[in-house]
């Protein structure tokens, strides 16, 4: 299973934010084809509670993943996760607003 070798090579080698792996290096090593195809595996390892260790990620040119090892490690990754589900949010209440307004 590709979650299980992807989480154990964090594990082994890319502890803390300063060790972390960009997604192009990481699709590299496991051949896997697509940028959306690694976030995939990645959330599925996140969500999976057969993994106990939570994966880190840095967006930008200077990014990646990593293994969380500090609490400010961990808090900066679910930050970064709600952030994002707050603006997902945000764009439903637009099209929604916008859907009614239409009718």
């Amino acid at each position: 299973m590709l979650e299980q070798q992807i989480y154990e090579y964090l594990l082994t080698f890319h502890l803390g934010k300063e060790n972390l792996i960009k997604n192009k290096d990481l699709r590299a090593r496991f051949n896997v084809g697509s940028d959306k195809s690694l976030r995939k595996i990645i959330q599925n390892i996140r969500e999976s509670k057969d993994f106990s260790e939570i994966i880190g990620s840095v967006s930008g040119k200077s990014g990646g993943f990593y293994i969380c090892e500090t609490d400010e490690e961990i808090e900066e990754t679910i930050n970064n996760i709600k952030h994002r589900a707050n603006q997902m949010l945000r764009m439903c209440y637009v099209l929604d607003w916008k859907r009614e307004r239409l009718e």
